[in-house]
């Protein structure tokens, strides 16, 4: 399966870990971002944010499973996911206590859930040898 997560930045590590083990399992993550160094300010990095921001909306397309790693604040997590609601055929999970903040996260393909293991048992991802990382 191709895996798509959306996350503020400050999460980037844990989903690079995260990454590692579903690499390692034979899963791929088409996350891209999260190997790639900060482009803020944006408009000083232009070229490279416009390269980025299609890369994003191609691997979000080819995914069969989107995370998004809830949080209080964030834009970018928000336009990935309603990305990914225009696919009707790819999974989609809201992690965390944050996941119901705005009207698109309560749409009903979402499955709200309080911990990224509980995905990955929903996805039958034996993960018991895996410390899968919490995020608040």
């Amino acid at each position: 399966m191709k895996w798509y997560f959306a996350s503020r930045v400050r999460h980037q590590q844990k989903i690079v870990d995260v990454a590692n083990f579903l690499d390692g399992i034979g899963e791929k993550v088409v996350s891209n971002w999260i190997k790639g160094r900060s482009l803020k300010p944006y408009d000083q990095n232009l070229k490279e944010v416009q390269l980025l921001a299609e890369e994003v909306v191609r691997s979000i397309m080819d995914s069969d499973i989107f995370v998004l790693i809830s949080d209080p604040e964030g834009t970018d997590m928000f336009v990935e996911l309603g990305i990914c609601l225009n696919r009707e055929e790819a999974r989609i999970y809201i992690v965390g206590k944050h996941s119901r903040r705005s009207l698109m996260q309560l749409h009903p393909r979402i499955k709200h859930v309080d911990t990224l293991k509980e995905v990955f048992d929903l996805e039958n991802i034996d993960s018991e040898d895996f410390n899968v990382p919490l995020f608040d």
